[in-house]
């Protein structure tokens, strides 16, 4: 018996088989949104900040807005190369210390630098999403002076909507030493302006 036809005909449709596999798109495990464990992005910028009443060195009751810009040099994600972000906080205040909480709405840009815009004081207003990527988070802040008589607000909170949602955010603002003149006045400092970075973070 010729049995060459039957196992040429077996090939055939395995080689058929194996190819349509191949051709078959593959089902996705992961949404496009999961991103990694660790460092998500990092940013560095400059951040503007205006102070009603004026700080002083007494601490009193103060809200506190803001309004920054940054790159992001560390992404995982070309859609995150830039950000304009500010918000609005308040507490206990005085030019060396104090707590306050509120919230920050970052507004993302890609690597064309969408989202830069240099930092106005006063300027607080919303500038568009840019392109609909934003992030919204809840935080506390505490600031600290340093051996270089710079004080650091590190603000330390979760982003609650929008890109990176239920990651931790991490924000360091500077308040020069050579600005905290106005501490002594009777108005206080009412603006400032320093350098600033934002740290997002997925355990």
């Amino acid at each position: 018996m010729n049995t060459t036809g039957p196992r040429k005909a077996r090939r055939l449709a395995a080689a058929v088989a194996i190819t349509a596999a191949a051709l078959m798109p593959t089902t996705q495990t992961a949404h496009a949104d999961d991103e990694p464990a660790g460092v998500l992005l990092a940013c560095a910028g400059t951040v503007a900040a205006s102070y009603a009443p004026g700080l002083t060195f007494a601490p009193k009751a103060t809200s506190v807005t803001s309004r920054a810009v940054a790159g992001c040099p560390l992404s995982t994600d070309s859609r995150f190369a830039s950000a304009s972000f500010g918000g609005d906080s308040a507490g206990t205040l005085s030019c060396l210390l104090g707590p306050a909480s509120g919230t920050l709405t970052f507004h993302w840009g890609g690597d064309k630098g969408e989202g830069k815009a240099s930092p106005r004081h006063g300027d607080h207003g919303d500038h568009g999403d840019h392109g609909g990527t934003t992030s919204t988070a809840s935080i506390r802040s505490l600031a600290a002076v340093r051996p270089n008589g710079n004080i650091v607000t590190v603000s330390t909170g979760t982003i609650t909507d929008g890109a990176f949602k239920g990651a931790a955010v991490v924000t360091e603002v500077t308040l020069l030493a050579s600005q905290q003149a106005a501490c002594l006045t009777p108005q206080g400092l009412t603006s400032a302006s320093g350098p600033t970075t934002v740290t997002i973070t997925r355990a």
